[in-house]
């Protein structure tokens, strides 16, 4: 047994005191802060259930002997509240080498965990810390692709040279071809898709910048199951474009194709057969050559060879993240499947306000008729296309479905401009404004040069591109069903939708950003409408 330090060896050896001081700290804290402690200490046993990643506290070194004197930093990593974990739906992302470390890893974070099925696609094959990167264009014909393929024997030359594309700084090269690329990826993905994941009743393609609501997915291919059997029924659905008459699903937004209908795009017995599939790519690699983009030619795939064409699912499929969605009574009550555009920070912010909302309605909690303890710790997969029978007679309007309502709530509600300016004639207006920002009114009714000058046209919308308080008086005034407005020089945007949008530009002098574009909101009309939207919706929340 060693001898504990006397006094006066103490008084020599501040060096000694301090390390006592820090072990005790820790061990303290290690001993309260850890849930599984008093358990193991008390010889608790754990049977099987479901696994939930643990509480760890970190206690940093510094902030315990560091010159400020504050007391320890505690870093809580706090599992996450989730619905039910999806077996049966593969979910494949489709991105970049150039972008896929800005985007990515936030989604392996935050709501990919929930789909347990998961692949990721780029134009390198690669690694996410221990998640596996596939290179979508492995398969894809050189003779039919041609001199498209160039800028990937250039990312595979970076990438043999120095393991990586970013300089000692961690900025991207300029590399600006990666969108030629990307158009060939969405067939291969398909099919490897499909081989690596052939039993699945559903298959979910996104892109990297689109996030999911993942707890509202669930409930909603319970739902679609009842309607339509995924081995029986095709499904191809999505948020529908149309170019050159081709009818396709908007990769950005996702689209969802069940069992039912890859099999009419890959027979069963053909799903291996590299003659049947290299016939089917190098056709769709050709097309691509000539085409915009790869959903397109997926689509025009879907409808060619399996018969099957896209079914426009707006706004469940949605195009916008939540400060470019136009908010009105056609979505605002309607449930949330996936946003687009969304960057990092607002991928996280998403993510966060999921989390807010599962643990206010307790839906965290939901599970459908038929859950068992193997179905949450992953060791039996719940079967869309077999569910228990009393799944399928399960009343699922109980289930409260995160909305677009709940998204303007959290998201906007309390950031809207509600005092309304004085005119420069000193008169009160009916508009609050923000300059240097653009809320998207635009996209709904934009007067402009031309659009003025077609026959018909009445003096207020002439005079409206003429100055930004002609713009506003329009709104306020001539348009009834407007409550908000854009204006820059020679365009006026009036809208009967609520869009927060986005500030243009973070530096600069206030002349600079008016020229940008000023946006006006009308307060009481805004408020007016959205109870009127918010009154259809089912349920409300204290």
């Amino acid at each position: 047994m060693l001898a504990s330090p006397t006094p006066s060896s103490l008084r020599r050896s501040p060096l000694l005191v301090c390390i006592l001081v820090v072990l005790c700290i820790q061990s303290y804290y290690l001993f309260k802060y850890d849930p599984h402690a008093v358990s193991r200490s008390q010889g608790r046993k754990y049977g099987p259930g479901p696994l939930v990643a643990t509480e760890t506290v970190i206690v940093t070194r510094t902030a315990v002997v560091g010159p400020s004197g504050t007391d320890a930093v505690l870093q809580k990593n706090v599992a996450s509240v989730r619905g039910p974990p999806m077996n049966d739906i593969v979910l494949s992302i489709k991105t970049g080498a150039t972008v896929i470390h800005s985007r990515v890893p936030i989604q392996l974070l935050t709501f990919v965990p929930s789909f347990p099925n998961t692949l990721v696609y780029s134009d390198l094959k690669s690694k996410i810390g221990d998640f596996k990167v596939a290179d979508a264009l492995a398969r894809v014909s050189a003779d039919e692709a041609g001199s498209s393929l160039k800028y990937w024997r250039k990312l595979q030359e970076l990438q043999a040279q120095n393991d990586g594309l970013s300089d000692s700084d961690g900025k991207m090269g300029d590399l600006k071809d990666g969108w030629g690329l990307d158009k060939f990826k969405n067939v291969p993905i398909l099919i490897e898709t499909y081989q690596k994941f052939p039993g699945a009743s559903y298959y979910l393609f996104i892109d990297g910048d689109t996030s999911l609501i993942s707890s509202n997915w669930f409930p909603y291919l319970m739902e679609l199951s009842r309607k339509h059997d995924p081995m029986t029924s095709p499904i191809y659905w999505g948020s529908l474009a149309l170019l050159n008459d081709v009818p396709f699903g908007h990769g950005g937004s996702g689209y969802l194709i069940n069992q039912a209908a890859l099999r009419k795009l890959i027979p069963q017995d053909k799903l291996y057969d590299e003659a049947f599939l290299l016939d089917l790519e190098r056709n769709y690699t050709k097309l691509a050559s000539t085409s915009c983009c790869g959903d397109l030619v997926l689509g025009q795939a879907m409808t060619d060879r399996a018969g099957v064409t896209v079914q426009h699912k707006w706004p469940w499929y949605q195009g916008e993240t939540w400060w470019s969605i136009p908010y009105h009574e056609s979505n605002f009550c309607s449930a949330i499947g996936t946003l687009h555009h969304v960057l990092a920070e607002d991928m996280q912010e998403i993510w966060d306000f999921e989390q807010y909302m599962l643990k206010k309605t307790g839906m965290d909690k939901w599970r459908p008729s038929g859950w068992t303890q193997q179905h949450e710790g992953g060791f039996k997969e719940w079967k869309f296309s077999d569910m228990p029978r009393e799944a399928r007679s399960q009343d699922l309007k109980q289930y409260q479905n995160i909305l677009f309502r709940d998204m303007y709530d959290y998201f906007i509600s309390r950031k809207l401009p509600r005092v309304p300016e004085k005119d420069d004639d000193g008169t009160m207006t009916q508009s609050a404004r923000r300059v240097g920002w653009d809320n998207r009114s635009w996209k709904d009714n934009e007067w402009n040069k031309d659009k003025v000058k077609k026959e018909g046209t009445l003096d207020w919308q002439k005079n409206s591109i003429l100055s930004e308080r002609n713009c506003r008086i329009a709104c306020e005034v001539h348009d009834t069903s407007c409550i908000q407005w854009y204006y820059r020089d020679g365009i006026c945007g009036l809208s009967p939708k609520f869009n927060y949008g986005r500030r243009l530009r973070n530096d600069g002098t206030y002349d600079e950003w008016r020229k940008l574009g000023v946006s006006g909101w009308l307060p009481e009309r805004v408020e007016k409408k959205v109870s009127e939207w918010r009154s259809k919706c089912p349920g409300t929340y204290a």
